[in-house]
């Protein structure tokens, strides 16, 4: 593959990913658009399917922010929404609506709707064939309504149910989704946007990997019901959208940046790929001490001091006490609940102060209940930080979070 077909073909991957992102957004709208008598299913019919009783509303979402909305782009998506509609009985049909939503280039003035005329012209779709006598390129045309078996009154009656609806470019769009959330929640514009669209989209695309109907089935109370408020879970999508560079910015900026200043209980819960080495897991650990501490500091009143909590799920007890010799041996001075070789956790000794003589600089606890003993105990604002490679650890949503899938140590340092 040459360098400008590899370029081409990064180019059509992020803009596949992006429709994909486009389509999660439209979801998450209709989600919170839905009535209570309404349930909204993903992947269903179409990208979603808005249900009711009375009217079952089929939407597909379309971003194609370098192709105009043709004859040619329209056919391709209302074929399956018309096959699908002469399959019902009349009387059946008149329930059904159908929702072509999504973006296109250069939209001005595109019809919204469409008239029995206009839909009989775009499914007239032209062809070129080679005939063999001459070698010249011969023009036909296929009729698609004859191939669909569809009558005149058919198509009349889809095109009283179909409309398109046109939509804002991408990062217009997903600022309209946080604002529907914001609304929708009663937070302010900042905790809308960090932290209550990383979990609506996150559970979006959970919602639209799921395997059954049943389970790609929700409600706007349900859905809203999986936002928690400070609660900020990050989806691998993201990351498929940007470089690790770019995500791990986005990232960095929007939640940590500021963050060195204040002093938090920071509890960091950190579970890599099983391809990362201990040696790799201590050299992460040495950064976040290294700008989340303030053991350093000989001159930093006590109430403004501040030691990371470490909690590394799963991790091997013998490469936990090798994590903890290393850390003391390089001069560390750590706390893990322990007076002394035999004695029983406390979080007493877990939250030793940390002073100018007791420089503290890293807290760990050695499994899930001490760290729930650890975040009740805190008496300061508390920020748990799951660093994850896929699989993050149920946290009483009471405590403000934030989960981001991670593929290795190096790409966690990019973010903390």
């Amino acid at each position: 593959m040459t360098e400008v077909e590899a370029q081409e073909a990064q180019r059509e991957a992020t803009a596949t990913i992006r429709g994909y992102m486009y389509q999660f957004d439209a979801s998450i709208l209709a989600v919170l658009g839905a009535t209570k008598s309404e349930s909204i299913t993903v992947e269903g019919v179409e990208d979603f399917d808005v249900l009711a009783d009375e009217i079952q509303t089929y939407g597909q979402v379309k971003y194609y922010e370098a192709q105009k909305l043709t004859d040619s782009t329209l056919r391709d998506a209302i074929l399956p929404m018309i096959t699908g509609f002469l399959r019902y009985p009349a009387d059946v049909r008149l329930r059904k609506k159908y929702v072509l939503y999504g973006y296109f280039k250069d939209s001005a003035g595109v019809a919204t709707s469409y008239g029995l005329a206009d839909m009989q012209r775009v499914l007239v779709r032209a062809q070129y064939a080679v005939d063999p006598a001459t070698g010249s390129r011969v023009k036909t045309t296929i009729n698609l309504q004859t191939d669909l078996g569809a009558s005149d009154e058919d198509l009349a009656v889809f095109c009283g149910r179909f409309t398109v609806v046109l939509s804002e470019p991408f990062d217009m769009h997903r600022a309209r989704v946080i604002e529907a959330l914001r609304a929708a929640l009663e937070v302010a514009e900042d905790e809308a946007s960090l932290y209550s669209y990383p979990s609506a989209f996150s559970a979006m695309a959970s919602l639209s990997a799921a395997s059954s109907k049943a389970a790609r089935t929700t409600t706007r109370k349900d859905f809203l019901q999986q936002i928690q408020p400070n609660v900020a879970v990050y989806s691998a999508w993201a990351l498929r959208r940007e470089s690790e560079a770019a995500y791990c910015k986005l990232i960095r900026e929007a939640h940590f940046a500021r963050l060195n200043v204040e002093n938090h209980d920071r509890f960091f819960i950190i579970d890599l790929p099983d391809t990362e080495t201990l040696d790799m897991l201590i050299t992460l650990v040495r950064h976040i001490i290294g700008g989340w501490s303030s053991h350093r500091s000989k001159s930093k009143p006590a109430k403004e001091r501040y030691a990371p909590f470490f909690f590394f799920p799963g991790i091997d007890p013998a490469d936990l006490v090798e994590l903890k010799s290393r850390l003391i041996g390089e001069s560390y001075r750590i706390t893990d609940g322990y007076a002394f070789f035999g004695a029983p956790f406390t979080t007493q000794q877990l939250l030793l102060a940390q002073t100018a003589f007791e420089p503290i600089a890293a807290r760990i606890v050695g499994d899930a209940a001490q760290l729930a003993a650890a975040l009740d105990a805190s008496v300061r604002r508390r920020l748990v930080v799951q660093l994850h490679a896929g699989k993050p650890q149920a946290i009483n949503a009471k405590f403000r979070q934030i989960s981001v899938p991670v593929r290795s140590a190096a790409m966690a340092m990019k973010i903390v």
